[in-house]
């Protein structure tokens, strides 16, 4: 790993194995993020959430055993979007397991469509699963509709918001109240730019219905300074035009700029597309 100094202190570039003890009931465990497939693991010591299921079933079903998880266990699959990285594994977990599936109202029909077998339900705001209550926040994004999700338990808080093209006060007020969020940070723009990408889909990329860069995550981090939020899990990384050095460096200056100092003040992580090692637990 390399090292970046700031004002003469050195820190990590980014981190890959990583857990945090939190005074936190809920717990959340990033099981695959970015463009290949989303899938993440809200739990309290008696709920267990999937927020999207859009990765390998077989891989999915592998992680949940490893943290001694079964199918049955799970009491809600929570959607953000009708894209396929966020549902892809839907159709085979319904065809096995009758597992309420949350998801906007204006998409309920699609993922209906899309996943025959699933008892799909429109998520309302403030819907109690077992003992999570879920809040949402409307994403911009190139979707029918797109939600960001606050799980809470009492005075618990923890916000997932990925998949969103730029950022807005309401944002800020969605996130402020959590000890722990997960953010998007998906792309470098010089990378994106400089890529092999169409130019028709790096537009799309960087739009205002795309996906947020690292310098965007980092104007949100620092317009966070001061609230609640101490843990900032860094999701939804491009393969192809970010890397986990560039991002977590991004995430890193902005903190510092704020005068947050990253694993005393602030403790930050880059999800990976693929393997994590990851929970934020109490």
């Amino acid at each position: 790993m390399s090292g970046l100094c700031i004002d003469g202190q050195c820190v990590i570039m980014y981190k890959y194995k990583f857990t945090v003890k939190d005074i936190s009931m809920l717990t959340i465990s990033p099981l695959f993020s970015g463009s290949k497939g989303n899938c993440t693991l809200i739990r309290s010591q008696t709920t267990d959430i999937l927020l999207d299921l859009g990765y390998s079933y077989k891989a999915t079903l592998t992680e949940l055993a490893r943290r001694n998880i079964a199918p049955q266990d799970i009491a809600a699959i929570v959607i953000t979007h009708e894209h396929s990285d966020h549902i892809a594994a839907l159709p085979l977990w319904s065809k096995y397991y009758r597992t309420p599936v949350y998801a906007p109202a204006p998409i309920a029909d699609v993922i209906r469509m899309h996943a025959c077998f699933a008892d799909v339900r429109p998520f309302v705001c403030g819907a109690q699963i077992g003992d999570i209550t879920v809040e949402n926040y409307e994403c911009f994004h190139d979707a029918r509709c797109c939600y960001g999700y606050r799980f809470a338990l009492s005075d618990d808080q923890i916000a997932c918001v990925t998949d969103t093209g730029h950022w807005d006060d309401k944002l800020l007020r969605f996130l402020s109240p959590c000890r722990t969020i997960m953010l998007e940070s998906n792309h470098d723009t010089d990378m994106l730019r400089s890529g092999n990408y169409p130019q028709a889909l790096k537009i799309r990329i960087m739009s205002d219905y795309g996906h947020l860069s690292n310098a965007q995550t980092a104007q949100v981090l620092c317009a966070l300074a001061g609230s609640q939020v101490k843990n900032v899990l860094l999701a939804h990384l491009s393969l192809n035009n970010n890397t986990k050095e560039i991002a977590f460096d991004s995430a890193v200056r902005a903190c510092a700029a704020a005068g947050l100092v990253e694993g005393k003040d602030i403790n930050l992580y880059v999800v990976d597309q693929y393997c994590n090692e990851v929970t934020i637990e109490q």
